[in-house]
């Protein structure tokens, strides 16, 4: 059985094509058929976040982190966020045009990461815990298909966690009050899946803008 821990996952990205020293460039069609498994599935509330970490822990990356992508002999920045994360364009259209990927770190000193999370609009910071609910499922289904013929055995979604600060409260409101759930010591908001919540207080307020979400089978 494929264990749960595909929610983060390495992407294995082929050796390295003529590049600077202290770079590695590889064709963009190798992030698209990872994101392949993903996309186009009814994952409509999903987002897949790639991230560059170190290979080591005892070994930081070079700092600062770039990406960027040659097309057509035009270079362009991939913009990183402070985690050096990013969720890369879906572009079918690269493909066919060849498209390169260049991350400014050697290929032995870094791996690619990916978390799956609940796609947030920018500036989002109302929503309803139905739309939490229907990413729940539709993460519960990845699994699933990812577990194949044992997925009975698979683990479930527990846990939207919203990575919106230190200071930030997620309010749960409903007819009959409302509930505040406050950040840990990594500034994320736990939202937990549970249906009973959902009818109890179906609006959900957000103080904060949120940087990025993460869905997971952990409590």
């Amino acid at each position: 059985m494929r264990k749960a821990g595909f929610i983060l996952l390495p992407l294995l990205l082929s050796a390295p094509t003529l590049a600077a020293p202290g770079t590695h460039t590889v064709p963009y069609k190798e992030f698209f058929d990872q994101m392949a498994r993903f996309y186009g599935q009814d994952n409509d509330r999903l987002v897949l976040r790639l991230s560059v970490q170190p290979a080591k822990d005892t070994e930081p990356l070079d700092v600062p982190v770039t990406m960027s992508v040659t097309i057509n002999g035009q270079t362009q920045p991939i913009t990183l966020d402070a985690h050096n994360a990013v969720a890369l364009d879906y572009r079918p259209d690269w493909v066919e045009q060849g498209a390169m990927v260049t991350i400014n770190q050697a290929r032995e000193t870094y791996v690619m990461r990916a978390q799956i999370g609940m796609k947030m609009p920018s500036g989002t910071q109302t929503l309803r815990y139905a739309e939490v609910q229907a990413a729940f499922d539709q993460f519960n289904r990845l699994i699933e298909k990812e577990a194949g013929m044992v997925s009975f055995l698979a683990p479930s979604a527990k846990t939207l966690r919203v990575f919106c600060g230190p200071a930030c409260t997620v309010t749960l409101k409903g007819d009959k009050g409302s509930k505040d759930l406050t950040p840990d010591d990594k500034g994320r908001v736990n939202i937990a899946n549970d249906k009973a919540l959902m009818r109890q207080y179906p609006d959900i307020v957000i103080s904060n803008p949120v940087a990025y979400t993460v869905l997971t089978t952990k409590g």
